[in-house]
């Protein structure tokens, strides 16, 4: 099972072979790194922001505010991340100190690790429904994944339900050039070719049959 996090997908995909997916929940609206660098820009952070959320986490108090987790109850494994980017929009206009700042990043933090926990258990029983394995392995990817706590709530999940944890090398997370250059190879072994004669999207589904939903990283 594939969780990809980042800037413009947030999803959770059966990867059955290379450009064989069938897609078990997305986001309804916003992607998760989207969330983040819209929240650094209003904490004042320059492009990419999400490295520096998680420096200024470390100094703030998770527990100072109480943020939404849009259909947190529902939706199956599906996300939502425009109400708590909303949310995070309406402190910021009143946040004056820095260390205001530290714990907002903190609460954020904090929120999306409740999240993507509960949304990942979920996601790993639609799994388990569908795909019977004894070697059960789960595979984080995308600029997200390069957060450190995240990464350990996910770690530890996966022994929890009996999961190998797989993630790229943090530096390697944010760098797409290194993703396409990847699946660029791995489709040349397997003689995989094409005339490159596509039109220009602006988002390229990874399921084509998953069933219309707007949203960053679905089909549109």
């Amino acid at each position: 099972m594939l969780l990809l996090i980042s800037g413009g997908h947030s999803q959770y995909l059966s990867v059955k072979n290379l450009s064989e997916y069938k897609r078990l929940g997305t986001t309804i609206d916003d992607a998760l790194g989207e969330a983040f660098d819209k929240t650094a820009k209003l904490l004042g952070i320059e492009f990419p922001g999400g490295p520096q959320i998680e420096i200024f986490a470390k100094k703030g108090d998770p527990n100072k505010y109480e943020l939404p987790k849009p259909i947190f109850n529902k939706g199956g494994c599906n996300l939502s991340f425009a109400g708590l980017k909303t949310a995070i929009l309406k402190i910021t206009k009143q946040i004056k100190t820095d260390q205001e700042k530290f714990d907002l990043a903190a609460s954020f933090q904090k929120t999306v690790i409740e999240i993507l926990k509960k949304k990942t258990k979920i996601a790993f029983d639609k799994f388990e429904e569908q795909i019977k394995l004894k070697n059960k392995k789960f595979v984080v990817a995308g600029g997200v994944a390069a957060n450190k706590k995240i990464r350990n709530m996910l770690i530890k999940l996966c022994e929890e339900k009996n999961y190998e944890p797989i993630f790229p090398p943090i530096e390697l997370c944010g760098d797409n050039a290194a993703m396409i250059a990847m699946v660029g190879l791995e489709k040349y072994k397997l003689k995989q070719f094409n005339k490159l004669d596509y039109p220009a999207k602006p988002r390229w589904p990874l399921d084509e049959d998953a069933a219309f939903l707007k949203g960053a990283g679905v089909r549109l």
